[in-house]
């Protein structure tokens, strides 16, 4: 499998957990909510990532991996886009450690989100999501 289609792969694949995470949040899955809002975000920045690097990073740490982002852009010389992925790490902090925790959290400890959490969960999914277009639109079009 090329790596082009691996990239689409896992955007697919981020979108539809996305897109369960909605499902899971209107039958009141809150839980699920997050843990499939984790996942989205994560298989969507390994994405672009696998598109601009040609692999596939490994670690699963949200911020991580938006670090792994600003570095590789940085590399390529695209100085502004590094930057604004680490205005968006700064100004989505608490979201993203709370993403990042879910991961952990969904899977082993007896914890229970609420709607606020989900909520929270899929407003910071759709700001990466926006902010991964973008990089997509200028780092391929420009």
């Amino acid at each position: 499998m090329c790596s082009m289609s691996c990239v689409e792969l896992l955007y697919k694949r981020g979108r539809m957990f996305y897109d369960y995470a909605l499902i899971a949040f209107e039958r009141g899955d809150y839980d699920i909510t997050v843990f499939m809002c984790e996942q989205a975000a994560q298989l969507s920045l390994k994405a672009i990532l696998l598109r601009i690097l040609g692999f596939i990073v490994r670690g699963h740490g949200i911020r991580e991996l938006l670090g792994s982002l600003s570095k590789a852009l940085e590399s390529f010389g695209k100085i502004e886009l590094s930057q604004e992925i680490l205005k968006f790490v700064e100004d989505n902090r608490g979201g993203l450690k709370f993403l990042e925790e879910a991961y952990t959290s969904s899977r082993y400890i007896a914890r229970v989100y609420e709607k606020e959490d989900a909520l929270r969960s899929l407003e910071v999914v759709e700001m990466l999501f926006k902010l991964i277009e973008k990089l997509e639109g200028y780092v391929f079009s420009h």
